[in-house]
């Protein structure tokens, strides 16, 4: 094998690609990111940061610049549904800034979801990545071809100046994006519905403190004949985007200039001569589709170049910084030689059902907002809007402001948040019985293939989070109060395996203090039973009680979840690549 450049080449330096280079620098990994712009985002696109994604950024140090540079909480309680925004209120919306919805909220992470919008978060992602030695970003670099069949990968690019060359790597991770020429190269097909319409996203400053100071919501969904479209607050004040569909057959992108796009905003809030001041305007398409496959070779899709899916709940993002937080620690892992190749096959088998159920999901949203009148960014009912502020309009907002509850998986999902799980060759069956999932509702549970839940403990006398176990490379295991010997074994084999890993006793003595006494009734297992909770914070394994030979059982369960002698062998990857080089036109 020929040494190459570099362990991993990132191709994509939105969200997904930056978050890529930040974790698997994080890990010590050799990482080059290609990106063909010259710079990051100054399109706000996405901006929702999940609270599972915070947790991640959480363990990485990034998540208090992300929060500083956010949507204050106290600005971003919820959604309003109105006709204008100085118009009548039709209904409202609120999954935080109540006691209750709070507490819950607090219940399930260390960590809260984010509205941080992607021309702030990209440049975040970037300084970290940045600061991470083993991290090199090549802006202004664009990926040309793929030789993906060897071993290392050979990955043309060309710079803003025509200069070409190429750069070797054992692994690429394809993170560029919807039309995503990586996919292309290899001839991974795409399924699901495709695209859902045309709209139109207009980046713009206006001052609209008078009519939301008294109503602290992130999103406002405006319906009457002149403008319909979603309001989006990027600081809570100034900052916003205004979506909207339109129909091709009677305008086209271009005719959406800054003197319409103003007045459709002027018109949204119903403050004909309000200043307006556009930033950028951007035509999009609402897709919903899947790639066949997550990986070709030693390269993997991750992000909207593996799953575009509607906005309908800000998954999107999220789900592609999933993805790569999945890869980055089996990679890390493959690279030093600690598990064979064969470990990077639980990619697919993991993710590309959770993307499934996002891309599903997202749909479902959609589709609700339109059947109930609501409409939104798939479709608008012209007659509704036509007679939304006449006559009898009192009658249309009632009805409309009736299917607003019905809408609350679209706006407030801990459920889907926290509760997927994963299935593979490498999670460890416990034999216990599936735990209902729903959307909104969110129970915790240490079942294999959930992510750990979250308990406050103490360690050193400072509070930690079950969350806060899980870094890096780590391999971490938590025992009931007399599980100890489990803890001893775990360092026996670990040192064996050659792997890092940490283990606590955890109860009202434990290593991990649990003054409340919470932790074997959340995770499921006796006083000395315990759990081995992957790098990714998802749990591997579940022993109910102390086994006979704890180190003997560790020593197992670790050879199954490393994928040592499990599925395709050690240096073959599931997928055959062309032999011949792949260039784009």
């Amino acid at each position: 094998m020929a040494t190459p450049d570099t362990d991993v080449v990132i191709v994509g330096g939105g969200p997904v690609g930056l978050s890529a280079a930040v974790m698997l620098g994080e890990l010590g990994v050799r990482a080059l990111l290609f990106e063909r712009n010259p710079g990051t985002s100054t399109h706000p696109r996405g901006h929702v940061v999940n609270a599972r994604s915070m947790e991640m950024f959480r363990t990485l140090g990034v998540e208090a610049d992300i929060a500083a540079a956010s949507v204050p909480l106290e600005r971003h309680l919820g959604v309003a549904f109105v006709t204008r925004l100085a118009g009548t209120e039709i209904g409202s919306l609120r999954y935080r800034g109540e006691p209750s919805l709070d507490a819950l909220e607090a219940s399930f992470s260390p960590s809260v979801k984010r509205s941080c919008p992607q021309d702030e978060l990209e440049p975040i992602l970037r300084h970290h990545a940045e600061r991470r030695s083993s991290v090199r970003l090549m802006f202004g670099r664009e990926v040309t071809g793929l030789e993906p069949s060897g071993d290392p990968v050979v990955v043309h690019w060309r710079d803003a100046d025509g200069r070409q060359g190429q750069t070797t790597a054992r692994y690429v991770i394809a993170a560029d994006g919807v039309r995503s020429p990586v996919r292309h190269m290899l001839d991974v097909p795409m399924g699901g519905l495709g695209r859902m319409g045309h709209q139109i996203g207009v980046h713009f400053e206006a001052d609209l403190w008078r009519w939301i100071e008294h109503r602290p919501y992130l999103l406002w969904w405006v319906y009457n004949a002149d403008s319909s479209g979603l309001f989006i607050a990027l600081d809570g004040r100034r900052r916003w985007t205004f979506n909207f569909a339109y129909d091709p057959q009677l305008a086209k992108p271009a005719d959406f200039d800054e003197s319409r796009c103003v007045a459709l905003i002027r018109a949204a809030v119903g403050v004909p001569d309000l200043p307006v001041r556009i930033r950028s305007v951007l035509p999009w398409r609402m897709q919903a589709r899947l790639a066949e496959r997550f990986r070709v070779g030693r390269v993997f899709l991750a992000g909207d170049a593996a799953h575009p899916l509607p906005p309908t709940g800000g998954q999107g993002m999220n789900t592609g910084i999933a993805d790569v937080h999945n890869l980055a620690w089996k990679l890390a892992l493959v690279l030093r030689g600690v598990a064979p190749a064969g470990l990077l096959n639980s990619y697919e088998d993991e993710r590309r059902p959770a993307a499934q159920a996002n891309v599903d999901q997202s749909v479902k949203n959609a589709t609700s907002m339109a059947k109930s009148g609501l409409g939104g960014m798939l479709a608008n009912d012209r007659d509704l809007l036509a007679r939304i502020e006449g006559p009898d309009g009192d009658g249309i907002r009632a009805r409309l402001a009736a299917a607003i509850p019905e809408q609350r998986e679209h706006f407030d999902y801990p459920g889907q948040t926290f509760g997927y799980f994963y299935r593979s060759a490498g999670i460890v069956d416990d034999g216990s019985p599936p735990v209902p999932f729903s959307i909104h509702a969110f129970v915790p549970c240490a079942r294999p293939g959930h992510r750990a839940p979250h308990l406050w403990l103490e360690r050193n006398g400072r509070p930690v989070s079950t969350v806060d176990l899980a870094v890096g490379d780590r391999f971490c295991l938590l025992a009931g109060p007399d599980g100890r010997a489990w803890c001893d074994a775990l360092g026996q084999v670990a040192l064996s395996r050659g792997i890092d890993a940490a283990a606590f006793t955890v109860g009202p003595r434990g290593q991990l203090v649990d003054r409340d006494a919470a932790f074997c009734q959340l995770y499921g297992v006796g006083a000395d039973g315990a759990v081995l909770v992957r790098p990714d914070g998802h749990v591997a394994w579940r022993g109910f009680a102390l086994a006979a030979d704890p180190a003997q059982t560790l020593a197992a369960v670790l050879d199954q979840v490393l994928y040592r002698g499990v599925g395709t062998s050690a240096g073959e990857p599931r997928y055959g690549t062309r032999q011949s080089a792949i260039a784009t036109p």
